[in-house]
């Protein structure tokens, strides 16, 4: 295959997923329905549509933008995750977020796990007991967090949520993202290296220790020097490539994991002003500008669209089992988040409205994306269990399902909450008003 028939494909595959990424935003601006739902589904039909293209672009170019693609994201979403990360708010102004991250993310593994295991005892997957484990522990890393692009705005936009429930909200789907890809990881180099556990356990301590101590030096070290260059233009752009730099040096020279490294980066930069005070240093915290949030979500819109609609056009559904597990997870999820939520709320005098949009409030996203679509063909080719043609497709199907069926929970759920809303404040306002009627008619009958 000649330059140019690859080159032709694969710009007019990219520009269509621009396209449909701008479509499936304004969408979303327009019917509050998250662009996720309109990005997957379009990415389904033009995957139908274009089946042997895309297999034939697929194996050439697709999965070599997408593993890019994937390495950039990784760095960006768990460098944000440490920027996002207020330690003072996290500790001790919201321990009901950090349980609730916890206990959701544990249930959500512990059952996935579960599931594959009775699925597999019972025959419908083709896998050993051991591998079975390994499987449902990787897919329950991988659909065990929320989505802070979807979660945030749509907190936000109700106004009858309690402050510390939209606080909660929050605290989670900031720090699910980087727990999933964290420990996704940790069981994705156990797996490959061939390691036994306690061997993998000893290395993953010190792959670990040495990426989270490199990336709080590093940032201490970056700090002073990005505050001296915070009025420089596009001085970010700096401060990201830095970052870029501290993932591949972590990971190519030092041993060290390079993901835990950009977010402990990240957690320094972002809480600056706490830590340099121990210091005596009297430097200002580094905050982001209109036009450093600006190419935030330029970057982030780009990865997302890609990786949604990429996940949609590499969906092949050819085996009804995986379609069957993501359900189940799915199902599993839905009754896991009413148990977390119970247990985060608990004795903490939230409303009912509340506890019900958290219980809504678990959209899976760009994390999980990535992960099912980058390192699950590996985890499951000749590089990590090699379970063979049998579950090619596995983590892309389940994914998908999961993905897309919290998404729409979550905006049936939203939008059933927001009438409600609606009816209670229309009430409130009508009440007043009835109120004063009766009192004229009562003082006109005097």
């Amino acid at each position: 295959m000649s330059d140019v028939t690859i080159v032709i494909p694969a710009m007019i595959t990219l520009g269509t997923i621009m396209v449909l990424g701008f479509i499936g935003n304004y969408i979303f601006n327009r019917t509050q329905i998250p662009s996720i739902v309109w990005l997957l589904l379009f990415g389904l039909v033009v995957g139908f549509i274009f089946n042997t293209q895309i297999e034939q672009l697929g194996e050439n170019l697709l999965r070599t933008i997408s593993g890019f693609f994937a390495a950039v994201a990784i760095v960006i979403i768990l460098f944000d995750g440490g920027i996002n990360i207020d330690l003072h708010q996290l500790f001790k102004g919201a321990p009901r977020g950090l349980l609730l991250t916890v206990t959701g993310f544990c249930l959500s593994l512990l059952v996935t796990m579960a599931i594959i295991i009775l699925l597999s005892i019972s025959g419908i997957l083709p896998l050993t007991a051991r591998e079975s484990v390994i499987i449902g522990v990787v897919l329950g890393a991988i659909v065990g967090g929320t989505s802070s692009p979807i979660v945030i705005p749509l907190a936000s936009r109700l106004k009858n949520l309690q402050d510390k429930t939209k606080m909660i909200l929050s605290i989670e789907s900031i720090l699910t993202d980087p727990l999933s890809i964290v420990v996704f990881l940790a069981a994705f180099v156990m797996i490959t290296s061939g390691a036994s556990i306690g061997e993998g356990i000893k290395s993953l301590v010190s792959t670990f220790s040495v990426g989270a101590v490199l990336g709080a030096a590093l940032g201490l070290v970056w700090l002073p020097i990005m505050h001296k260059l915070r009025k420089e233009q596009f001085s970010y752009i700096l401060t990201l490539a830095i970052v870029f730099l501290v993932y591949c040096l972590t990971e190519s020279f030092w041993g060290g994991a390079g993901a835990l490294s950009c977010l402990m980066f990240g957690l320094v930069l972002g809480n600056g002003k706490k830590i340099l005070k121990m210091v005596k240093y009297s430097g200002r915290k580094f905050e982001m500008d209109e036009e450093t949030k600006q190419f935030h979500s330029l970057t982030s819109f780009v990865i997302r669209t890609f990786f949604f609609v990429y996940l949609g056009m590499m969906v092949s559904f050819q085996k009804i089992e995986f379609i069957i597990v993501g359900i189940l997870v799915l199902l599993a999820l839905l009754g896991l988040r009413y148990l977390a939520v119970q247990i985060a709320t608990f004795r903490g005098g939230f409303e009912k409205d509340d506890k019900q949009t958290m219980n809504v409030m678990m959209p899976r996203g760009l994390a999980a994306a990535i992960l099912a679509l980058t390192f699950g063909p590996v985890l499951v080719g000749e590089k990590g269990l090699d379970l063979g043609p049998a579950m090619v497709g596995f983590f892309q199907d389940a994914t998908f399902v999961v993905i897309l069926g919290t998404a729409i929970v979550c905006t049936i759920g939203v939008s059933i909450i927001s009438h409600y809303e609606m009816k209670k404040l229309q009430n409130n306002i009508k009440q007043p008003e009835n109120a004063k009627t009766d009192e004229i008619m009562n003082k006109e009958e005097k």
